[in-house]
């Protein structure tokens, strides 16, 4: 099934699964309703003999003789069905032991998943994945019946609360399920991949970590940029960006990080990079050191903009720059290869 099902009517056939089906439908932004094809005290909207809904999930504990009213009056009206049942797709094997897998899915090209973790997603009953990364991996696990919970942390948008996730990732084990957690870049570099670990031993799921390729160096490296060069830099800083200086909660010692001369890559920072590049100034640093913002790298929207840590404000504002982006600044910034002369 489709990995978006924001606004989608779905019809969960009745059943002891039924309610949490319906609550992690509700949570993919999906419109469930839990009713019987065809049965008139459905608590349904309109007529239930009516073409109303857009999909037809059978939930995996469904009974028989309820699941085949549902898939035959979804093929009396063109309906699609999502079934859940064991041997009609994949699923938790009865007494089988769940287990997660966290798998770094690199900067957003599938290609450069790990073998690794191409092979647990394609083994995987549930994934959760990300906007971020390789969710075309997820889309085509989906296509072969794994369920896909769309867990993503849109910046300043909608966000799925990390216990939520941690919850979903855990319930989902505990039934025996084999689940990935989808993640962009690598899970252990600002991933909140070790919380999500936590989660599981604490609750008693194996639990292992497939590590990904870094958005931190693969996102340069896409763009024809390298974070070190003999004889300029033996330092790369990576900075979180996605609380501005001076901010109560920020982390960042920005006086020294302003101190260093090599490298400076920033992640999540596209709205404080402006507030970023003035501190950065303020402290010291010279305004007209290189800065390079890579959009959506290694994927067919990559964009590559240049700037300085003193246009770098106003040129994110121009250009309508967005995430996910990796800014990486310093005097390597301005040694790109252009990547018309790369290999493709």
């Amino acid at each position: 099934m489709s990995l978006v099902l924001t606004g989608v009517p779905v019809l969960v056939v009745d059943g002891p699964d039924a309610a949490v089906t319906a609550e992690l439908l509700r949570d993919q932004g999906a419109v469930p309703t839990v009713g019987r094809a065809g049965d008139a005290r459905a608590d349904v909207p309109g007529d239930a003999g009516s073409a109303h809904f857009a999909l037809v999930r059978v939930p995996a504990a469904t009974a028989q003789d309820a699941a085949s009213d549902a898939v035959a009056w979804a093929a009396a009206h063109g309906v699609p069905v999502d079934d859940r049942r064991a041997g009609e797709t994949t699923g938790a094997s009865a007494g089988a032991e769940g287990t997660v897998t966290l798998v770094g899915g690199g900067p957003g090209d599938a290609d450069l998943v790990t073998v690794a973790g191409v092979r647990a997603v394609q083994e995987a009953d549930v994934i959760l994945a990300d906007h971020l990364g390789a969710v075309t991996l997820a889309e085509e696990a989906a296509e072969r019946g794994a369920e896909v919970i769309d867990v993503a942390k849109i910046p300043y948008s909608r966000q799925v609360s990390q216990d939520r996730i941690n919850e979903l990732m855990v319930e989902r084990a505990l039934a025996g399920h084999r689940v990935v957690r989808l993640k962009g870049g690598d899970p252990y570099i600002f991933g909140r991949g070790h919380e999500e670990v936590q989660a599981c031993v604490d609750a008693g799921v194996p639990v292992r970590v497939i590590p990904g390729v870094t958005s931190v160096t693969s996102a340069p490296a896409a763009a024809g940029l390298s974070l070190t060069h003999r004889g300029l830099n033996h330092d790369v800083t990576v900075v979180s960006g996605h609380v501005p200086p001076g901010h109560p909660k920020s982390l960042v010692n920005w006086p020294a990080v302003a101190g260093l001369t090599g490298t400076l890559v920033l992640i999540m920072a596209v709205r404080n990079a402006g507030a970023i590049a003035s501190e950065l100034v303020a402290r010291g640093r010279d305004a007209s050191t290189p800065a390079v913002v890579v959009e959506n790298a290694s994927t067919p929207q990559q964009r590559v903009t240049t700037a300085t840590l003193d246009t770098l404000g106003s040129t994110i504002e121009e250009q309508g720059l967005g995430s996910p982006a990796i800014i990486v600044i310093g005097e390597a910034a301005a040694r790109r290869i252009d990547e018309a002369a790369q290999f493709r």
